[in-house]
């Protein structure tokens, strides 16, 4: 990784660091909901969360956790489509599906139908 003084000597102003935010020291794009999504549907229900994130244990055993965002989104829309209401769970579990695999491509109809080539009848000639 270079030396930030050497990236931001001899830059244009909208380059790293400028007025316009942009900071090489930000550490880049945030972790997306898909992938958190992922590792919560292949924990089969077990989730493993770091030490750092463990903010304290309570008296009946219970833990406290700071998640981050990406996660308690993953994990709110997890809960949507385990619940018993129908139309939520549905829209949640098609939510999950599309952030997995993708939509699904639409098919378009394109049979071409056979065009008459106009016919002139030049009138006042005969």
């Amino acid at each position: 990784m270079g030396n930030i003084k050497n990236l931001l000597k001899g830059h244009p102003p909208t380059q790293f660091g400028a007025p316009n935010g942009n900071d090489p020291t930000k550490g880049g794009r945030p972790v997306s909901i898909r992938n958190q999504l992922k590792d919560l549907l292949e924990a089969e229900g077990n989730v493993t969360m770091p030490a750092n994130q463990v903010v304290s244990i309570n008296d009946d055993g219970s833990v406290t956790l700071k998640l981050p965002t990406q996660m308690q989104l993953a994990m709110k829309l997890s809960s949507w489509a385990m619940s018993k209401k129908g139309n939520d769970s549905l829209k949640a579990i098609q939510m999950i599906m599309e952030q997995i695999d993708g939509k699904p491509k639409q098919e378009i109809d394109q049979t071409l139908t056979s065009v008459q080539p106009l016919q002139f009848k030049i009138i006042g000639k005969d």
